[in-house]
């Protein structure tokens, strides 16, 4: 049976993997250590779960939990594509304008020079999912990670339908935006 990367293990991989690479360590040379096989640490540094059907779905409290996520996919996404109409959040860093756009509303004030911003006029009438800030993670490996941030919990998901979501409105906001 074909094992399919989770979302909380994709997370735990893609740091074992940077926290390896910056101690100079091959994967050979972490599996002796760990006294782990190198095939192992390939599926721990890839997200391969147990489990057949994992959860895609990751709620995490706001706090270190949240921003340690949130770090970790700034960090490694190939593109970060943010709808953030009123601003946008602190949370957010090491981002980069070549892989970062943030779309906002017309009038917003976005001072910082680590993101492409992109303007949604007013004139354009209403844009779904405006009225609720989002933000779509492309990683090299795997599908995309949404991200929604709520009052109380961030929410963390590869589910098919909000990514299908996600890939819908930022295709309209493209169109619609003004550099």
């Amino acid at each position: 049976m074909e094992r399919k990367p989770a979302l909380r293990s994709r997370l735990l991989g893609l740091e074992l993997r940077r926290v390896r690479e910056a101690n100079g360590l091959t994967v050979a040379e972490l599996a002796s250590r760990a006294q782990q096989s190198a095939e192992r640490i390939r599926e721990l540094e890839n997200g391969v779960a147990a489990s057949p059907t994992p959860d895609p779905t990751l709620w995490c409290a706001w706090g270190t939990e949240a921003t340690s996520v949130i770090n970790v996919l700034c960090r490694t996404a190939e593109r970060i594509d943010i709808l953030a109409p009123l601003g946008l959040n602190p949370v957010f860093e090491r981002l980069d304008p070549r892989r970062s756009t943030v779309y906002v509303l017309e009038g917003t004030v976005v001072d910082r020079a680590d993101v492409t911003v992109r303007v949604i006029p007013r004139s354009a009438g209403y844009c779904p999912g405006v009225e609720h800030p989002l933000t779509r993670f492309v990683l090299a490996k795997g599908p995309a990670v949404i991200f929604y941030a709520y009052l109380h919990r961030a929410m963390f998901t590869e589910e098919p339908r909000h990514l299908r979501s996600a890939e819908e409105l930022f295709g309209r906001l493209a169109a619609l935006a003004c550099a």
